[in-house]
């Protein structure tokens, strides 16, 4: 029988929701792109080859998982999302047309790193 990648394994439950949110820019208000993810598992120790966002973020999420770096890697996370939650606030001075949008972005960003947070703080799995 054939081994699954790390990948192609289930994650664990407390990291589901976490993941739903990060890939999509509906909830987070953020693209997290390939380079972030791979820049987020050098803080926690993991060198990841480019490959497809969702792969990486899997494989990111056992390794945090497997070796107790969950806060680092949550806090990597969050970093992410504050930076692109100040840029969308310089946009948002430089182009008012666009501040509606940007702030709805700003305000999914603020949201999402508050659940990370918690997540950090209330992790039973770790």
């Amino acid at each position: 029988m054939k081994k699954k990648r790390r990948y192609e394994e289930e994650l664990p439950p407390a990291y589901e929701g976490v993941e739903r949110h990060l890939m999509a820019v509906y909830y987070s208000g953020v693209y997290i792109t390939n380079a972030d993810i791979v820049r987020v598992g050098k803080m926690v120790g993991l060198d990841l080859a480019m490959k497809d966002r969702l792969a990486l973020l899997k494989d990111l999420m056992h390794h945090a998982h497997e070796t107790g770096t969950k806060a680092q890697m949550m806090q990597g996370f969050i970093t992410i999302l504050q930076e692109r939650s100040k840029t969308y606030g310089e946009l948002a001075q430089n182009f008012p047309a666009a501040a509606p949008l940007l702030q709805s972005m700003m305000q999914k960003a603020r949201s999402t790193a508050l659940l990370l947070q918690r997540e950090m703080r209330s992790d039973p799995y770790a």
